[in-house]
């Protein structure tokens, strides 16, 4: 492995990921609140820092890079700019208000909740640790942006951008992008990076647009866009959407919010022309599906348990939670602990199953889901007939069998990670449904949970420890677990 290949490259991640914080000075000097000195400090010094990795530049002027390398690169990626993300919350004293005392323990307090805040961000999480909203249009900026950064992923965006990682940029996309089968709509690698974040960007500016009509300011149209197409969640009021109190905004970021956990091929495909393929999709059929029964059945239990009076209103906001939940991007119109049980605990099940593949949300995906399904009814028919040859198909194509072992390794994995780190927060004293659920909200980029990380709490008052290990959860499933965990293999580091 050629390590001043992955130092060069991280280091042009780095200083495109510092450039990207120009946009919230900008904003910060339009609304004059405060906290673009700050965030240009922190530009200069992820740039300055960018700049002196390319001293490792390879000789060869192409980086043809290795799996190995590129699973490197995209694990140091995304540690690298959570830890440089958090800058503007650190240096602004986001997390450390001006009445305590700088003692080592509030600063190591700031340190983590800064990375905390900023990982969550970055992973499209929205696990937040901010109480106080009260915070410069920078910073607050600077918190949705990371969403929008990190939803389609820093590399992909870089790919798009940064041609000098040539032919190796198949191995980064590989690594990054979620979901068992990745969809290269062009011959070149660094032409699909700019094709689905040019469907990115329209996402954006029609969404946008949209909320600034129904009454939204172009600020927090903007930066809830950021949480919407991103599936984030980071919101600029305290009660999240529900704070605006408005239907037609509620409906626009729940029309969005659908979009943005669809597969963006299927976007292209249909803005080419193929008005189809939607249609013609598996997993975009099985993800509404889910979409729709979950829905129904959380209208009649909100209504029948009296927590609105109207069955519209009911609808309304089964459909909102419904939608936030299973994308991941974990906004909230409601306190839905308040809910039936079962309501809760169907929410809580949605979590698991995540948006689809290749889409900006998290989860399991729905094809996983669909494929497991399909694994376990084979096994049962390989019992009443063991000489049979049972193929498992998806949308008339048989499966190849290592995604089929893929699945079920990612399965076992995830399985093995969210039982390890419900019994690593509950040794802290977490309370079972506290521990289970900020596990999985984490894990699989969805933000809020239940219990004392409800959606009307936050991660606040966990101890310190938890939450640099429920930062690197978020990261680990962000990168659905192998491009992160196969690090971790001796073989790996083998030559």
């Amino acid at each position: 492995m050629r390590l001043n290949v992955v130092i060069y490259v991280l280091g042009w991640i780095l200083i495109f990921y510092g450039i990207a914080m120009l946009p919230a000075i900008g904003i910060g000097w339009w609304y004059g609140t405060g906290g673009e000195f700050h965030l240009f400090l922190s530009i200069l010094f992820t740039a300055t820092v960018g700049f002196a990795m390319q001293f490792s530049k390879p000789e060869s002027a192409e980086t043809d890079l290795t799996p190995r390398e590129g699973f490197l690169i995209v694990a140091g990626g995304w540690f690298l700019c959570s830890g440089f993300g958090a800058l503007p919350f650190f240096i602004d004293d986001t997390f450390m208000p001006e009445a305590e005392s700088f003692t080592f323990f509030n600063v190591l307090r700031s340190i983590t909740d800064s990375v905390f805040e900023s990982a969550s961000g970055l992973t499209t999480t929205g696990a937040s640790v901010l109480s106080d909203f009260n915070q410069p249009h920078a910073i607050m900026f600077w918190r949705s942006m990371n969403h929008w950064l990190g939803g389609m992923g820093i590399i992909v965006l870089s790919l798009a951008i940064l041609p000098l990682i040539g032919a190796g940029g198949m191995q980064l996309f590989k690594a990054e992008v979620p979901g068992p089968v990745k969809d290269r709509l062009k011959p070149r690698i660094a032409d699909t990076a700019k094709t689905l974040s040019k469907v990115y960007l329209l996402l954006t500016v029609a969404q946008t647009i949209a909320l600034m009509l129904c009454g939204m300011n172009f600020y927090e149209a903007l930066c809830h866009t950021f949480g919407t197409v991103a599936t984030g969640g980071f919101s600029t009021h305290p009660l999240s959407v529900g704070g605006f109190n408005s239907t037609a905004i509620n409906l626009v970021i729940v029309f969005f919010m659908i979009l943005a956990g669809v597969n963006f091929a299927l976007h292209y495909r249909f803005l080419k022309g193929d008005f189809l393929s939607y249609s013609k999709n598996g997993e975009f059929r099985m993800y509404l599906l889910f979409l729709l029964g979950a829905t129904l059945i959380l209208t009649l239990l909100v209504f029948w348990n009296g927590n609105e009076k109207a069955i519209w209103t009911s609808y309304e906001h089964a459909l909102f939670q419904a939608v936030s939940i299973m994308t991941t991007t974990g906004y909230c119109t409601a306190d839905y602990e308040t809910w039936h049980t079962l309501a809760a605990m169907i929410l809580f099940l949605m979590m698991f199953i995540g948006g689809c593949a290749g889409s900006t949300g998290g989860g399991i995906k729905v094809i996983r889901v669909v494929l497991l399904a399909k694994i376990a009814y084979r096994e049962m028919l390989r019992l009443l007939f063991p000489a049979s040859v049972v193929v498992i198909k998806q949308d008339g194509e048989a499966v190849a069998e290592r995604v089929v072992a893929g699945v079920t390794g990612f399965a076992i994995l995830a399985a093995a990670l969210f039982i390890f780190s419900t019994l690593f927060l509950s040794a802290f004293g977490l309370d079972f449904i506290t521990a289970m659920s900020a596990t999985a909200a984490c894990m699989y980029n969805i933000g809020p949970g239940l219990g004392d990380v409800g959606p009307y709490d936050n991660y606040a008052g966990l101890p310190l420890l938890l939450k640099w290990w429920l930062s690197f959860c978020m990261i680990v499933g962000r990168l659905e677990l192998y491009s992160v965990l196969i690090l971790t293999a001796p073989n790996f580091w083998r030559r």
